[in-house]
């Protein structure tokens, strides 16, 4: 278990006295399923989503709690003296960050295989690349929170428990991977499968990035 001090004067957090912590725990599916509307919101505010997709979020992290080998992060705000809790809602949830088995069936496999074959590799090249990995779909952290190490300590601990020695994930091309989530994953060691890719329906380029446990 982690504890990671964040100043309590950058949450929104009335009737605060007792020195605050925010800890980044293991979580299960219930407990993921039974917090679900409050991590979409926290992943609306990371992204800047409009808040008219929160419905069709929601359906998508639901399934995804249903995928194999789901692993769960939650970075909980409490009380120093208190046990960090998921199943205690009066603990806020800061961050979150989940991965899951990566299988042919689901759309991030096909389309980044997609992408593969577009850049010229062969099928064995791709089922070699896309071979027993996890997919990290989804870390963020509360806008407010942001800026004191949580987006690190989630990662970490999703790293450190996630049962494939693989992670593989996408992210917005930045110039210069001049953001703080590109300095995340290549600090964590996060290295190239593929750059300006394009998923369907969004304008934006993307790299696929992914990291072996050694």
């Amino acid at each position: 278990m982690v504890f990671v001090p964040i100043p309590v004067r950058n949450l929104p957090i009335s009737g605060t006295i007792n020195p605050m912590r925010v800890s980044v725990v293991p979580t299960t599916n219930r407990q993921f399923i039974a917090r679900l509307d409050e991590l979409i919101d926290i992943h609306l505010a990371a992204m800047d989503y409009p808040k008219e997709t929160h419905s069709q979020r929601k359906s998508l992290w639901f399934y995804n709690a249903s995928q194999p080998d789901f692993t769960c992060s939650m970075a909980l705000l409490h009380r120093a003296e208190e046990h960090p809790d998921p199943d205690n809602s009066r603990q806020r949830c800061v961050g979150i960050g989940f991965t899951f088995r990566g299988s042919p069936n689901t759309w991030w496999y096909r389309q980044v295989a997609r992408g593969l074959a577009l850049d010229g590799h062969s099928r064995a090249d791709i089922a070699r690349i896309l071979h027993a990995y996890a997919e990290l779909s989804e870390i963020h952290v509360l806008p407010a929170a942001q800026g004191e190490g949580v987006g690190t300590k989630i990662l970490n601990d999703l790293l450190q428990r996630t049962p494939q020695n693989t992670v593989m994930l996408s992210t917005p091309e930045v110039d210069s991977e001049a953001n703080a989530a590109w300095q995340l994953y290549r600090k964590a060691g996060f290295t190239d499968v593929l750059r300006h890719f394009q998923f369907p329906a969004d304008p934006r380029p993307f790299g696929i990035l992914q990291r072996k446990r050694h």
